[in-house]
């Protein structure tokens, strides 16, 4: 394999791992809290994320 290629493969698994991590953190903060307004601010924060998780820009 080309080293480039190799390179490649590492950044965009390290893009996801990213993507997944910022995810499930905010998954985890809008199943806890109880105020409405801090749950609809998680939801819209959370769709870039899982938009990248998908592979949908």
């Amino acid at each position: 394999m080309d080293l480039l290629v190799i390179l490649n493969l590492i950044v965009t698994i390290c893009y996801y791992a990213i993507a997944v991590f910022f995810a499930y953190a905010t998954i985890r903060n809008f199943i806890k809290t109880k105020d409405v307004q801090r749950a609809i601010t998680y939801g819209i924060i959370l769709i870039p994320f899982i938009l990248r998780i998908l592979r949908l820009k």
